[in-house]
């Protein structure tokens, strides 16, 4: 080899060294000033966001869910445990999964499979770019509460943010109020509820039944106390027909034919007595905090809210006739008094939201002219006190209206309850694809340590400083967050203090963009 050949050659490996130092430290850079990977490790996000988990498919009407995996701390330590027998409950129909399946071995209740949490991006501080972190923002930052170790702030937690600098801040009847920055926060008018954007809402409903995933009660899967009854029944009436032949109609699909009368399809909530509907249950914490033992025989759930905010959804087709097809929801008014009802009204050629105030009084809230005689899908929400009505995905008509602060106040840890119903009348239609969903609720009261909401006054509110969030974990049963943290922030070399329950911005880390 010539001498030209070897400098030549030593020049590559140079380069590529260089090369590789030059990638390591941009990488190095990047993680820690751009984007970072974090893993889930716990399920205080679920099922927005999971942590140590087991998944199900319901042997009997075909759903799929998720439970979460008690770990005992924030890490994966206990991932295998032979003795676990856990008391698994479909969410959708309420099947209590059977102890052991010689068929499907990883599909019951005996020690399944175990999953790690989601694994997320975080793009960090944005704020350095003018880009702070704004409310329902899914955030990442360090734990200002460490109760193992008091004073270690080195933990990351991942709730999303429900509070900003000067605001004040309590939850009421499952949703968040908040007063703007230099408002009385002894005036319950100072606070207005929080509704969420879309874009979240989709993120926080919760299901209660599925029509498409009808059990089939096969055998010994379903318990002799537990046979499943379809909760869409009618109540009033004539023409409403499912899973009939003379009518042609699936276990799946819903028809109304009355041409000259009129029926009503209720939602009845007590129709499966295993199957959790109008209350914040959720599938994932049926586990609890308890990884071994033989607990299949505990009930599917205890200890739950009712919640108010519902959403109705449906496809619907070959609608004819003169009358028309309504879906309502309603919903005790905060001081549980009367009742909100909102009425979804199609007829063949318009979409009307008509509102139903607690006076008994009807509002046409919006018309919307256009063709129903296809197949079109319908969405209609009564969630944080805002009704709307969205049509093949285009919201065609919607109202915000305000709840009376201070009966919040004061039934704040009691909640309103709801219902749903379709009422037929003058027409024909099919219906398919029919789903009813419950918004996400935020406890305020229950088995922990409760620092900051009212009981039932505006004494003890989050009123938040400069440069200070609060932030609430999705699943609000089993979130360890500033609902519950009692620990102030005293860092007299950083200049960094901060009250109980509140997260410091320099504590933020950045927001979640990718899962």
């Amino acid at each position: 080899m010539t001498a030209a050949a070897d400098k030549k050659s030593e020049t590559n490996v140079k380069e590529t060294i260089e090369s590789i130092l030059v990638a390591f430290i941009l990488a190095f850079i990047f993680r820690c000033f751009v984007v970072e990977a974090f893993v889930i490790p716990t399920g205080s996000m679920a099922p927005t966001l999971m942590g140590a988990h087991m998944s199900f498919r319901c042997p009997d009407c075909g759903y799929d869910f998720e439970a979460g995996y008690a770990t005992g701390g924030d890490s994966f330590a206990i991932l295998n445990n032979a003795d676990a027998i856990y008391p698994i409950y479909c969410p959708n129909c309420g099947l209590h999964l059977p102890k052991s399946s010689v068929n499907d071995p990883d599909n019951d209740a005996t020690t399944p499979p175990l999953k790690f949490g989601d694994r997320i991006l975080v793009m960090k501080y944005l704020n350095l770019f003018g880009d702070n972190p704004q409310r329902w923002d899914v955030v990442v930052f360090k734990s200002p509460e460490n109760t193992a170790a008091p004073g270690d702030y080195s933990v990351n937690y991942i709730k999303r943010l429900i509070g900003r600098p000067g605001e004040s801040l309590f939850i009421g009847q499952g949703d968040v109020y908040v007063a703007p920055p230099g408002s009385d926060k002894q005036d319950p008018n100072s606070y207005k509820v929080q509704t969420k954007p879309k874009w979240v809402q989709d993120a926080l409903w919760r299901i209660i039944f599925d029509a498409d995933f009808v059990p089939q009660s096969r055998g010994s899967e379903r318990e002799a106390s537990a046979r499943w009854t379809q909760p869409w029944q009618q109540a009033a009436g004539t023409g409403w027909s499912n899973d009939n032949p003379s009518t042609n109609t699936s276990p799946r699909q819903f028809r109304f034919d009355n041409p000259a009368g009129a029926g009503v399809l209720v939602f009845n909530r007590n129709a499966n007595p295993t199957a959790a509907t109008f209350n914040d249950w959720l599938a994932y914490d049926q586990t609890g905090d308890q990884t071994k033992g033989d607990r299949y025989k505990d009930p599917p759930y205890n200890d739950v809210r009712s919640v108010g905010d519902l959403k109705v959804q449906f496809y619907l087709s070959k609608l004819k006739g003169d009358g028309a097809i309504r879906a309502v929801l309603s919903k005790q008014t905060p001081d549980l008094k009367s009742s909100y009802e909102f009425i979804a009204e199609l007829t063949t050629n318009q979409a009307r939201l008509i509102m139903r105030s607690p006076d008994r009084t009807e509002a046409v809230i919006g018309t919307h002219p256009m063709k129903l005689d296809g197949n079109h899908h319908i969405e209609f929400e009564d969630v944080d006190y805002k009704a709307t009505l969205r049509i093949d995905g285009q919201e065609v008509a919607a109202i915000k209206y305000e709840p009376n602060v201070q009966d919040v106040i004061n039934f704040a840890n009691v909640s309103p309850a709801s219902a749903a119903r379709i009422e037929g009348e003058r027409s024909s239609a099919l219906i398919e694809h029919l789903q009813l969903w419950r918004d996400n609720f935020y406890r305020s009261d229950g088995y922990r340590i409760k620092r900051a909401f009212p009981t039932p006054s505006l004494n003890d509110v989050v009123t938040l400083k400069d440069k200070e969030y609060f932030c609430a974990g999705d699943n609000s049963f089993m979130s360890q967050d500033g609902r519950m943290w009692t620990e102030s922030v005293n860092l007299p070399d950083e200049a960094l203090t901060a009250q109980p329950g509140v997260v410091p911005e320099r504590f933020m880390l950045g927001k979640a963009f990718f899962v």
